[in-house]
């Protein structure tokens, strides 16, 4: 499989339009390779993760956290580290960060799932996107086998010709680069497009997810549940403690910025990772830190199975299980 094409996919499962303005998703480091024939998935792009890849022998390794968010000089340290193994293997690098983390119905969402949340909504909105009506003029009538060909790729609403002949396509801006490529490969020239943004439907991305639990929970089993989904034996607890939990919210990584949203969305809990002791003393609503790795290293796990659904069978994508850098001490006294 051609390395362009496997980052086509990526793209399609973490599309780069999702991602915060503060955020690097996207490709990290440009490779040599032409095709790939092993895709690696891991949470963390540290040298030693990346060695563990590339000893593997993998052309292209995609990772969640960047390995930079602005770019810079590399100086010393893990960034210029991981630059000269990945160059010197003449491999790829991509981060599907917060362009992962937004995507509707997508691995980072896993957590309700599995708690089975009911009326799920975000707990903030990064984005809404309108489909685009694209227009242009194609000499020759359409072929049903071109027209079934651009209307069954995931994100076209329609696609219709005019007895003038001019094509008129509805479809999702981030699908719109791909379908444009295959429009152009069928055309005899490049056709001048006519682009105009719609006003609905509305697709809305966003961060963390609140839902209702198919029943309450007393707060002794929901953490018992809670401890078993996400393998942990300890939390960081703050807020006050509900007697039993109803509605639940959460976002993956660092999410205590959207304590607030949580508040107005009527959680009676907030699980996140990287609590913060400002917000934690400010908060009014009980909030949970299972830690950032908990939940993301999971969210990865899933990502990698879904990628290695898409490929075709030359390519073996492989999850590397990364490890938890914070660790818990109990003294005895």
């Amino acid at each position: 499989m051609k390395s362009q094409d496997l980052f086509s996919l990526v793209r399609k499962l973490a599309p780069e339009e999702y991602q915060s303005s503060w955020d690097n998703s996207g490709l990290q480091v440009a490779g040599e390779a032409q095709d790939c024939r092993k895709a690696a998935v891991c949470l963390e792009p540290t040298p030693d993760m990346v060695g563990r890849c590339l000893e593997w022998g993998a052309q292209a390794i995609v990772t969640h956290h960047p390995l930079y968010m602005k770019p810079k000089a590399p100086v010393g340290g893990q960034y210029a580290e991981v630059l000269r193994m990945v160059m010197k293997a003449g491999a790829w690098l991509y981060a599907a960060h917060t362009s992962l983390d937004c995507r509707p119905d997508g691995p980072a969402f896993w957590l309700g799932s599995r708690l089975g949340l009911a009326n799920a909504r975000f707990v903030e909105t990064a984005h809404a996107f309108t489909p685009m009506e694209v227009s242009f003029h194609a000499a020759r009538p359409l072929t049903r086998e071109q027209a079934e060909l651009w209307a069954d790729r995931e994100g076209v609403h329609s696609v219709s010709q005019s007895a003038a002949g001019e094509v008129r396509v509805v479809v999702d801006r981030p699908v719109w680069p791909s379908l444009a490529a295959t429009i152009e490969f069928g055309m005899d020239a490049r056709p001048e497009y006519y682009v105009r943004a719609l006003e609905a439907p509305r697709e809305s991305v966003g961060f963390g997810q609140v839902g209702e639990l198919p029943e309450p929970l007393a707060w002794g089993d929901f953490l018992a549940e809670l401890a078993g989904l996400v393998d942990r034996e300890v939390f960081t607890i703050c807020g006050r403690a509900p007697e039993a939990v109803s509605t639940v919210a959460y976002c993956g990584g660092s999410g205590s910025s959207l304590i607030d949203a949580a508040t107005r969305a009527g959680a009676d809990v907030f699980i996140t990772g990287d609590m913060k002791y400002h917000p934690a003393v400010e908060s009014e609503l009980c909030v949970v830190d299972v830690g950032h790795f908990a939940l993301e290293e999971e969210m990865m796990r899933l990502f990698a199975a879904e990628l290695g659904e898409r490929v075709d069978e030359s390519v073996e994508v492989r999850f590397f299980e990364g490890t938890e850098p914070m660790a818990f001490h109990i003294c005895a006294r």
